[in-house]
């Protein structure tokens, strides 16, 4: 059982509405990002790197996009 509902919210991205759900896959936390414009759905996390811990898109390959919404996912939360 569950102490908390995963979030479904919403985040402005320079004026484009991004549809955020939040999932517990395994132990690890993922966002799936559902954009208003023709781009596909991204799925990221917050990974442990050397350099710290850092946003990464599932899969790799769209990491700018992954940085940008985490910033904001985090700007979400903190808001809470």
């Amino acid at each position: 059982m569950e102490l908390f509902e995963n979030e479904h919210f919403q985040v402005d991205l320079n004026g484009l509405i991004l549809q955020i759900k939040e999932h517990d896959v395994g132990n690890q936390q993922v966002f799936h990002i559902s954009f208003p414009d023709q781009r596909n759905p991204l799925v990221i996390h917050k990974a442990s790197t050397v350099k710290g811990k850092v946003w990464m898109s599932i899969p790799q390959g769209r990491q700018k996009e992954a940085e940008e919404i985490g910033d904001l996912i985090t700007a979400y939360f903190k808001t809470k």
